[in-house]
């Protein structure tokens, strides 16, 4: 059976983590597995100009210290703001057949009221299903509804649903990986 690592930074609660597997249990149909990321950010990825890390770099780095089998996938959350080379900051990021990143400080914002710790778990969940869409090889999608859709700001993360829509779920079949989700 495929399995998802959840990796997450020390400073970043557990039972955050347990909630949004709670999530993530929704969607997929198989065993997710947490434990504290052992490796810090390389300074190297670190731009002190910009105050962020640079995305790829972190990405480059894990992937390259964090192996998984051909159909697990690793998901890491970092509560570090990030970017990459032409946009002023990315949710996250992923690397496909591997997995992604999700950098929680962007999901931590608000537009007119402080976010529930609900909302943060249910932004963390979202983007964590997003970037495991792109490691299974799924792209962008048009439809605003589907997880899949590209966030430009927190408005549209907070629109979309947590789910896969059917054109993409479709397409997960056709890839031989409809067995990785929940029946919904």
């Amino acid at each position: 059976m495929s399995k998802i690592y959840l990796l997450y930074q020390i400073k970043i609660s557990p039972r955050f983590i347990e909630e949004v597997i709670a999530e993530l249990l929704k969607v997929y149909d198989l065993e997710i597995i947490a434990d504290a990321l052992k490796l810090e950010p390389p300074k190297e990825a670190y731009n002190k100009l910009r105050n962020q890390f640079n995305s790829n770099i972190l990405l480059s780095y894990y992937a390259s210290h964090l192996k998984a089998k051909e159909n697990d996938r690793i998901a890491i959350v970092l509560d570090e703001d990030a970017y990459v080379t032409g946009l002023n900051f990315v949710f996250g990021e992923a690397l496909p057949g591997w997995g992604g990143i999700v950098y929680l400080p962007r999901l931590k914002l608000w537009i007119s009221t402080q976010p529930s710790a609900k909302l943060i778990v249910e932004r963390t969940a979202k983007e964590i299903v997003h970037e495991l869409g792109h490691s299974y090889g799924l792209t962008h999608c048009s439809n605003p509804r589907c997880v899949m859709y590209f966030s430009n700001s927190i408005l549209d993360t907070d629109y979309k649903s947590m789910f896969y829509c059917e054109r993409c779920r479709k397409i997960l079949d056709s890839r031989s990986l409809g067995h990785i989700l929940k029946k919904y």
